[in-house]
């Protein structure tokens, strides 16, 4: 019987080891093949002043190095242009030129992208996917884009399908301790909870990643131009987001005969 393989389906470069290092690294260990897809090459992320050129072009070269921490055997980079958490009309101020070989991925044929990612988990024989939530986790265009790229690509293959997600519980549950410690209530408003991930918590499967934190926190070091200098992520702050980081959790969408239960019993 051949290895297992998890394809991980991601919108940017760096949504990669943020929200799946931990099944990444769990499968690896596990000795199943692993497969990257990013959607686009993040163009319209932070505009890091000591990068020089193509913001995209210096992107994916973090996402390879991130990929190279994680043990992921391949990288496919689909080539759609980053749609930008800003209007369409603004898109282009941030990310400046662009070397992408297809437009925005908000203003793409969901089947046409899908297409190509079936076509990557056919050939690949793919046991288990990962996606977004229904919210994006927490609400971008091309994270939305790519929850329904991945329901779509899965029509004809048998594949499991496992979204990411925040539980809103997890969050609030965060805030709670950290105030306790002290933080000021303004850093952290509690509006910004309802902006995040899902409340279904009994659906939602928890990867703890113990030991393996170290090393997701190195992969996601690996996007030096983005993760380490932004002052917030999702609105949250930066002496949360380590705490978030320590966990995983996803919501089973299409189980088959219990690949995803094996991936995540796996060398626990």
């Amino acid at each position: 019987m051949s290895a297992r393989c998890l394809v991980s389906f991601h919108a940017h470069p760096d949504d990669e080891a943020i929200f799946t290092g931990g099944i990444i690294l769990r499968a690896v260990r596990a000795g199943w093949r692993v497969v990257v897809v990013i959607a686009t090459s993040g163009e319209e992320g932070a505009a890091s002043g000591w990068v020089t050129g193509d913001l995209g072009s210096h992107r994916r070269k973090e996402a390879i190095q991130a990929a190279s921490v994680l043990g992921v055997d391949q990288v496919e980079f689909l080539g759609y242009r980053d749609s930008g958490a800003a209007s369409a009309a603004k898109r282009d101020g941030r990310g400046g030129a662009s070397a992408a070989l297809f437009g925005p991925l908000d203003q793409t044929s969901v089947l046409e992208v899908a297409e190509r990612l079936h076509r990557i988990l056919v050939d690949e024989r793919a046991d288990v996917l990962t996606s977004y939530d229904e919210v994006g986790i927490y609400g971008h265009r091309d994270h939305l884009r790519v929850h329904e790229i991945a329901r779509a690509a899965l029509l004809g293959t048998v594949c499991e399908l496992v979204e990411a997600t925040v539980p809103r519980s997890v969050l609030a549950a965060t805030r709670e301790e950290l105030l306790g410690l002290g933080l000021d209530p303004a850093v952290w408003p509690p509006e910004q909870l309802e902006r995040i991930g899902g409340g279904r918590d009994g659906e939602v499967l928890t990867l703890e990643l113990g030991p393996d934190l170290p090393q997701k926190m190195r992969a996601i070091a690996s996007h030096a131009s983005q993760v380490v200098e932004a002052p917030e992520f999702m609105g949250v702050p930066p002496g949360a987001f380590r705490r978030v980081l320590a966990k995983e959790h996803y919501v089973p969408v299409r189980t088959l005969d219990d690949r995803l239960g094996e991936l995540l019993s796996a060398c626990a």
